[in-house]
């Protein structure tokens, strides 16, 4: 079996090596942020993309930055560890990359460093073919700006997420749908959620408890590029029961079609024109198929040829 490595602090460590002390304040007090990064694998090209890297560290900056934490770090240095680890691991196929910034001191609640930089990266196929997922509205609500920073990856605020989710599979859902203290949709626990009415692309604005999601983003961008009407505006529970069609999106989910919202069929239950028209066009993209969004693919393995 190929032996498997994560990077700590820019070095290559066994994976059964890769380790955080339990006194840590990561672990006592969940002082860690996070980003998860997608990387896509071109047979003919013998090429792998890693999707929108530069954006996920960015946000991976501020999301150090914003929880308090004291580094050194810019997005070239971490960009160089990414290339470094992916390449270690002579990754070759579909993989996810998890880049995670860690409190590793033992100490009070306000400690701010050091920090503790680790990143696994590890084959991931796409998310198997389905005909859509049924999902509920949760009854937990989003957590606020108030509260905790939503736009950020920190992983306290996946809490929230996973005790809906918890309460959806329990139910016999596949996921859930949070709303947010305004009682208007939010996000799933781990993806954006779009909607498709009379041929509009709907998707909930930023300041409404989500996550500053990439994907998201690019997907807007693709709408456009596809003369899909997008509109980013509050969204009311029952519009969800209503919608000609409703998908998650995120790195980790990619585009994941929605079959029913408690019990409410979407549609005809299938994927609809809107989302396979932007399902096609992101995997185009991802495996490197659309020159134009080139700027957005970072190749592993001619990144300097």
């Amino acid at each position: 079996m190929k032996e498997t490595y994560i990077s700590l602090n820019g070095r290559i460590t066994p994976y059964e090596e890769a380790k955080i002390h339990v006194s840590s304040v990561a672990m006592k007090y969940g002082a860690s942020v996070f980003e998860g990064i997608r990387g896509y694998w071109n047979e003919e090209q013998k090429e792998l993309y890693l999707f929108a890297l530069e954006q996920h560290l960015k946000r991976l900056l501020d999301s150090m930055n914003l929880m308090g934490m004291e580094h050194d770090y810019s997005v070239d240095k971490l960009i160089f560890q990414v290339e470094e680890i992916v390449k270690a691991n002579q990754l070759k196929q579909d993989c996810y990359i998890r880049v995670a910034a860690s409190i590793e001191a033992d100490g009070p609640l306000d400690t701010r460093g050091p920090v503790l930089l680790n990143i696994a990266a590890f084959p991931q196929g796409r998310k198997p073919i389905q005909t859509g997922i049924k999902v509920s509205i949760s009854s937990w609500t989003r957590l606020s700006d108030n509260m905790m920073p939503p736009r950020i990856k920190c992983v306290a605020n996946y809490q929230n997420g996973r005790i809906a989710l918890l309460l959806a599979k329990t139910d016999g859902y596949d996921n859930t749908i949070l709303l947010n203290q305004n009682g208007k949709v939010a996000e799933a626990p781990t993806a954006a959620v779009f909607l498709v009415k009379n041929g509009v692309l709907t998707t909930p604005v930023v300041t409404d408890g989500i996550l500053e999601s990439i994907t998201r983003r690019f997907l807007i961008e693709v709408a456009r590029e596809l003369n899909i009407p997008i509109i980013e505006r509050q969204i009311d529970r029952s519009e969800c029961y209503l919608a000609d069609e409703a998908f998650l999106c995120g790195t980790g989910a990619e585009i994941l079609p929605i079959r029913s919202i408690d019990h409410y069929l979407i549609g005809d239950g299938k994927d609809g024109i809107i989302t396979q028209r932007l399902k096609n066009f992101y995997f185009d993209v991802v495996y490197g198929k659309k020159p134009k969004y080139s700027h957005l693919l970072f190749p592993i393995y001619n990144s300097k040829g």
